[in-house]
């Protein structure tokens, strides 16, 4: 093999750094696969003599629970078998090639992420020990007479995350075959969710729901609430679009475009507004990534393409449908029936069809590094205005008639179907907290008991109780207090922050980033469970992973 093929193939980016791969590796990556392709359609089921022998029809019954237990025992086996593997005489070669033989050497080698999530499981652990709900506090839930709180988000679930995440930030590998097969997941998933709109239920799921209207026009497919499924989707769409750019197999690219047509068609029956805002949040960070690399931007409006064109596809078969199907009066819903749309999805495909034939022509054009620049000054300049006009129809024009804007612009107990007034109910119990609270809250899963005095005013919207403030930060504020919400920001912006600058070496973390991004804005409307959050923390432990893999690839060059 001549010299100029080697050099050529040190310099391709268009796979991720490599560092060889042991059974350690494999463990975690098969964890992976796992979670990427069974986590999602796992479902409560029964077994008999019927044919088909297997079926769905317990449905929604406890799937929280089954969902949580499941992950529970694959992530504990896996960290198991990571830790034996250690103790073997393979480990001991692994953490002599690392040069961790000593107490120190690991220490010495723990990241800014690493001693964050450290910090995260000690301030729940505090937390816990002095709170007043401990066994509430410890497995997230607590059965009070016939009725159960809480959503399982306990010390244990931390502990397990905070293990997945070392597990997984030290020994995955990357493997496209993962990626494909998340989409494929997905794909099948938002169909489920589609038809479950136009009530066509094949998993058998509503059997045993159908005089409940709540849970019948609430859930979907086999993740649940509509709001548990617009996070899946803030996970699984970012996937798919980011890979559908990194990937150079043209089979692999045509099955993240039909997953990426899927989540769209899903996330308009999914009828909820935290979709919208983890898309747009990936969607602006990728056209900024991408914006001076014709090669990556022509796959960029692309994607986009296709998302608009399932957009409109989905409107013919609503209007085809004659009303019947799940009420959609979300932004997703507006979007879609919008006429502006059909000129967004114009613009998107002359966009894309030149940028095709100008990267054609012209290949490795490079746009001036102002682009970038320009594009996250005019979004900056577009959220100042949106909060601005928050503020001021908020603060200062209380009484002009928004319409249908009224739940955007105008925050008040009302404001994001009534999370107004848990956001603004929970300042008040932050306000009262003592100061050991404040800094360490009151226990994991305590919210239920703490906006307890509160509940009277949630009746004027019709409910009678909640144990979520729709907003994870607001959540650990409350739960963990200052501390435990500064070091999980600190765990999941440091593994954010150290990814991006891994991408210039490694354009695959930037599939990671998305997903981090995306999750990240859904999640200040919406709560944290062990369905989606779950798949975040295996993202967030990616993009700590590629940061590590990029400095060992960078010293190993130093050294060389």
């Amino acid at each position: 093999m001549s010299n100029s093929t080697l050099n050529a193939k040190k310099q391709d980016k268009s796979v991720p750094p490599h560092q060889g791969f042991s059974l350690g590796n494999v463990l975690v990556n098969y964890f992976i696969l796992v979670m990427f392709v069974l986590f999602p359609v796992f479902v409560n089921l029964t077994i008999n003599e019927i044919f088909p022998f297997i079926h769905f029809d317990r449905g929604y019954y406890g799937i929280r629970h089954q969902k949580y237990s499941l992950f529970m025992i694959i992530a504990a086996i896996t960290v198991v078998a990571e830790i034996l593997l250690l103790l073997t005489e393979g480990g001991q070669k692994i953490r002599k090639k690392y040069n961790l033989t000593d107490r120190k050497s690991i220490i010495d080698k723990l990241s800014f992420t690493d001693w964050s999530a450290l910090a995260f499981l000690l301030t729940a652990a505090i937390s816990t020990i002095f709170s007043s709900y401990k066994e509430m506090a410890l497995f997230g839930e607590i059965t009070v007479g016939n009725n159960t709180h809480g959503r399982n988000n306990g010390l244990l679930l931390f502990l397990v995350y905070v293990l997945v995440y070392f597990a997984v930030s030290r020994a995955y590998r990357f493997r496209e075959h993962i990626f494909a097969a998340f989409a494929v997941t997905s794909s099948f998933v938002c169909l489920i969710a589609v038809l479950n709109t136009f009530y066509i239920d094949p998993l058998n799921m509503f059997e045993l729901f159908k005089e409940d209207e709540k849970v019948f026009n609430d859930f979907l497919t086999t993740i649940g609430n509509k709001n548990m499924f617009a996070t899946y989707l803030c996970i699984a769409l970012p996937s798919a679009f980011t890979m559908s750019v990194c990937t150079k197999k043209l089979a692999c690219r045509i099955i993240y475009l039909v997953t990426i047509a899927l989540c769209t068609a899903a996330m308009i029956v999914c009828d909820s507004d935290s979709a919208v805002l983890g898309t747009a949040a990936f969607l602006i960070a990728l056209l900024v990534a991408y914006s001076r690399d014709f090669s990556k931007l022509k796959k960029y409006f692309l994607g986009l393409t296709v998302m608009l064109a399932a957009a409109k596809v989905m409107s013919f078969i609503v209007t085809a449908s004659g009303g019947n199907h799940k009420d959609l009066s979300a932004i997703p819903c507006k979007i879609m029936q919008s006429g502006s749309t059909y000129i967004a999805l114009a613009f998107a495909a002359l966009v894309t069809l030149a940028l095709f034939i100008l990267d054609l022509k012209k290949p490795g054009i490079l746009l001036p590094k102002a682009v970038p620049v320009v594009i996250i000054s005019l979004v900056a300049a577009a959220v100042v205005s949106v909060l601005g006009a928050i503020i001021y129809f908020s603060a200062v024009d209380t009484k002009t008639d928004l319409g249908s804007l009224e739940r955007v612009l105008r925050f008040n107990n009302a404001w994001g179907t009534h999370r107004g007034v848990m956001w603004i109910d929970s300042m008040k119990i932050f306000g009262d907290n003592s100061i050991f609270e404040k800094l360490f809250g009151s226990g994991p899963e305590s919210f239920y008991f703490k906006f307890q005095p509160y509940f009277p005013d949630l009746y004027e919207f019709g409910d009678g109780s909640t144990d979520a403030a729709h907003n994870e930060y607001i959540q650990y504020l409350i739960n963990l207090g200052i501390l435990g919400l500064a070091s999980y920001l600190a765990f999941t912006g440091g593994a954010l922050t150290r990814a991006i600058k891994a991408v210039k070496n490694n354009p695959v973390a930037l599939v990671y980033c998305a997903v981090v991004i995306s999750y990240m804005a859904q999640a200040f409307v919406n709560i944290a469970l062990p369905i989606g959050t779950p798949l975040f923390i295996i993202f967030v432990a990616m993009c700590e992973n590629a940061a590590r893999q990029n400095e060992f690839e960078n010293n190993a060059r130093m050294a060389a």
